[in-house]
């Protein structure tokens, strides 16, 4: 689901509190399925993500998760946060563990290993954070849209980056909150991701597409997702914008209770310059350059 919003208690970072080295890390790894691997490889990149966004991208069922999840918590491959623990509280918050954060590290080739205490350092200060739901609320998004791929064979999701490597390939005129690379019945979108939970002005949201038009002319014109946590946040964007603002971009606009009923691919997408609705795969109209294969389907 979309990210509640954070509360002030904060339940105890769970992590095994043993002292690890790198040949535990080495044992650690032999132990591993591909779908850990690339469990890690995501958390690496994305850095949080809840356990039903984990079992949406990697799992047949939350259940299945949980279970594995827990194991690799156990043996320190993982940790986890969460929020007003209890009955009935949010998901868990998973993040790498010390013997995770190591196994990842080594196979980027650093030369220097993370320690256990940086490693628990590093998930205190992002379970703190105040960015902490912008972040879960953006890999909300494109877990969401992964679950879809994985369910249907004439979708598939090319490209997932965070925003720095994003911002990077925007040479930095942009800070996109991250790109997408979308397939749909032959169909292709690349797209930016801005997602407003409510921290910022609406002016400096808006301000943003005079950025977009200086990369649009660049070269890199791809359509503008932006998402809002509150629908009157988005209905005062739309309200705001002025059609100098809009002009030379490619921007469409959605809630996050849209993409919570229908899905970030369906028809909930509104560009600034109409008030029809399009899918995803229609915000650009060009062919995919090849067909895809099938989709993967959830594993057991």
């Amino acid at each position: 689901m979309i990210p509640e919003p954070r509360l002030a208690s904060i339940a105890t970072p769970r992590t095994s509190t043993r002292a690890y080295s790198p040949a535990d890390a080495l044992t650690a790894q032999h132990r591993l399925t591909d779908r850990d691997l690339r469990l890690l490889s995501l958390l690496d990149t994305h850095h949080v993500l809840t356990s039903p966004q984990i079992a949406a991208l990697l799992f047949a069922s939350e259940n299945v998760a949980r279970k594995r999840l827990a194991k690799l918590t156990t043996r320190g491959i993982l940790a986890r946060f969460r929020t007003c623990p209890g009955p009935g509280s949010i998901p868990w918050r998973y993040t790498l563990g010390p013997l995770g954060a190591m196994i990842t590290a080594a196979d980027k080739g650093q030369p220097t290993l993370p320690t256990p205490a940086k490693t628990q350092e590093k998930m205190l200060r992002l379970s703190r954070s105040q960015k902490l739901d912008h972040l879960l609320g953006v890999n909300e998004f494109f877990s969401r849209l992964a679950l879809q791929a994985r369910n249907s064979n004439d979708c598939a999701l090319r490209e997932w980056w965070n925003e720095q490597r994003t911002t990077e390939y925007c040479a930095r005129i942009v800070r996109p909150d991250g790109y997408g690379k979308w397939e749909e019945n032959q169909w292709t979108v690349e797209f930016f991701l801005e997602y407003d939970n409510g921290t910022e002005k609406i002016q400096d949201v808006a301000d943003k597409l005079d950025r977009y038009r200086e990369l649009s002319r660049a070269g890199l014109a791809n359509p503008i997702l932006f998402v809002f946590a509150h629908p009157r946040r988005h209905t005062h964007f739309r309200q705001h914008l002025t059609p100098h603002q809009a002009a030379g971009v490619n921007v469409a606009t959605a809630t996050t209770a849209d993409i919570t009923t229908h899905g970030p691919a369906a028809r909930i997408w509104q560009p600034t310059n109409t008030p029809t609705r399009r899918r995803l795969s229609h915000l650009a109209h060009h062919p995919a350059t090849h067909h895809h294969t099938a989709a993967h389907r959830p594993a057991a």
